[in-house]
């Protein structure tokens, strides 16, 4: 079933001339934000040094993407009741929707290469993508930068994810959803995304909980101000699937494809268990991982055993942040810095200097 997918555009300052001559002339930056989240995350931080005004200030095109399913990218009424829409997961992301952003953005904009910045399950897709069809994008992409990678999830020390990972969990939760015919998890709406804003307005401890919880092992890294701001856009819906997707991947113990069943594996892989996604088989694009030492969904080990397997690493580096810590963190030096840098050597700004932000 088709899925209407919704990109969100920032095309420069709001005082800089605009048309469709002077936007093809600048390089295009794709941001891929994770799971059940949406391109609200890249711009919940401080203006200073919030990934996409950043990258927007320095004279990028900036395309913020949004999964399916989510609160901006959904069918109708009537489709999102039934089985069918749902019934996807991050490689749907990368075998359709990925591709279908990218054209979609070659033809606004008649850039041939993009950068691509992923967060967690956006770099997920992308990995699964590259391993499975790098022919494809190998000369769309200018470079693979990616926030809290996630492949193998065997370090975890989330909370939720342990959850889920249990046989026992998963099963139960998914009969469960099954019987009852709920196959979106946590949409957008108020009593969730609501629900959440009200609480981190009124007991904030509680989403500090949370966080520490699901993600972040250092909460002093996190800025609470722009946290209390996030909660109030998270979350925004996904596929009950997707989120079985992460728990099987964490069971398993491999970043490896999707488990159907016995029977189900061998009508789609020809074989009784999920295939492992293979990244040493990524050739041609450019990668960089940034690594978060108090992640506790990506986790340091588990982005060593990554950077051991890539052989288009470009750069690697652990930082003293968690997985959220990326999109609210105090310090956003890494990007305003270090993402920047990678940019202005694999995909450069072409503007002349005079029209350059401030």
């Amino acid at each position: 079933m088709a899925s209407l997918l919704k990109s969100i555009q920032i095309p420069g300052n709001i005082n800089e001339v605009q048309g469709p001559s002077a936007i093809q002339n600048k390089p295009v930056v794709f941001l891929q934000h994770g799971v059940l989240d949406s391109a609200d995350a890249w711009i919940v931080n401080h203006a200073s040094q919030t990934p996409a005004f950043v990258l927007a200030r320095a004279g990028y095109d900036v395309w913020l993407g949004n999964s399916r399913g989510n609160k901006y990218s959904n069918s109708s009424a009537d489709s999102k009741n039934e089985k069918e829409y749902w019934n996807y997961d991050f490689e749907d992301m990368g075998d359709y929707d990925l591709p279908a952003a990218f054209e979609y953005i070659r033809n606004v904009t008649k850039q041939e290469k993009l950068a691509y910045i992923g967060h967690s399950q956006g770099t997920s897709q992308l990995f699964y993508s590259l391993s499975n069809n790098e022919t494809y994008f190998q000369d769309k992409i200018s470079i693979f930068i990616a926030l809290g990678p996630a492949t193998r999830l065997t370090h975890e020390s989330s909370t939720l994810l342990r959850i889920l990972s249990s046989n026992v969990t998963r099963i139960a939760l998914n009969n469960l959803c099954e019987e009852h015919g709920i196959y979106e998890i946590f949409p957008y709406n108020w009593l969730t995304t609501g629900a959440m804003d009200f609480i981190c307005e009124v007991i904030p401890e509680i989403c500090q909980a949370i966080v520490y919880l699901t993600t972040d092992q250092y909460l002093e890294e996190d800025d609470y101000e722009r946290q209390q701001v996030y909660f109030g856009h998270f979350p925004a819906g996904t596929s009950v699937r997707s989120l079985n997707y992460y728990g099987q991947i964490r069971g398993y113990g491999e970043f490896m494809r999707y488990d159907y069943g016995k029977d189900g594996n061998i009508l789609n892989y020809g074989q009784e268990t999920p295939p492992i996604i293979d990244i040493t088989k990524i050739q041609k694009v450019p990668i960089a991982l940034f690594v978060g030492e108090d992640d506790e969904v990506a986790t340091v080990i588990d982005n060593r055993w990554a950077k051991d397997q890539l052989k288009t690493l470009v750069y690697y580096q652990e930082y003293k942040l968690g997985h959220l810590s990326f999109l609210i963190g105090k310090d956003g030096s890494y990007f305003t810095q270090d993402v920047m840098n990678l940019l202005n050597t694999y995909h450069p700004l072409n503007l002349p200097e005079s029209q350059q932000a401030i």
